[in-house]
């Protein structure tokens, strides 16, 4: 399509539209820029802050109790990870306080005196390296039981690789009132699995 332009001369109606197309271009596109730019920082601060609150709820310890049924070592192990926990460890005396705190407001001894439940403590690996395998530390605690580790042997095999935590109530005097102690890994006992700490 051809215009007149005043002076008797032709201009084509595309060149005017696409000057005047450019010239809004030229305005609106830094309007756009800024309007991606704007809303990009907002996703990506939403989703930094989605991610704080998630991080705060990891940092809650939870805690899953098997007190209704027995496994032995590798399965109440397994059965921890299928729940996305692990077999609890113990390296200070708050984590055994937790823990503590923990069976007793399940409620267990009200029908029961004593306790024994597997840790995820073992010397599978090497024989007098007690380690935590929910954490790879080292298992450094005087709440052992008296006499033990002792490394129970059946034909000259030690089968006594797996750790418990066990508490005898009443507790004897001098004895640690929940204390550490090796056993046969293929017995069957109660639980505790948790959440790492971050």
């Amino acid at each position: 399509m051809m215009l007149e332009n005043g002076n008797g001369g032709w201009k084509s109606a595309w060149h005017k539209s696409s000057l005047c197309s450019s010239m809004k271009c030229s305005i609106v596109t830094p309007i756009v820029s800024l309007l991606i730019v704007s809303l990009l920082y907002q996703f990506h601060t939403t989703a930094i802050n989605e991610d704080a609150v998630s991080f705060r709820v990891l940092q809650q310890k939870s805690y899953y109790f098997g007190n209704t049924f027995r496994l032995n070592w590798h399965k109440a192990a397994s059965f921890c990870r299928s729940l996305g926990l692990f077999l609890i460890s113990i390296n200070s005396q708050r984590q055994l306080d937790d823990i503590i705190n923990y069976v007793e407001k399940s409620g267990y001894f009200r029908t029961e005196q004593n306790l024994q439940l597997w840790t995820s403590g073992n010397d599978l690996g090497e024989e007098n390296q007690f380690i935590w395998t929910s954490t790879g530390e080292r298992i450094m605690s005087d709440r052992w039981a008296v006499g033990e580790p002792n490394h129970a042997t059946v034909n000259n095999c030690t089968v006594e690789q797996c750790v418990v935590l066990k508490h005898y109530g009443p507790p004897s005097p001098g004895r640690a009132n929940y204390s550490l102690d090796d056993r046969y890994c293929q017995r069957t006992y109660y639980f505790m699995c948790e959440s790492l700490e971050v």
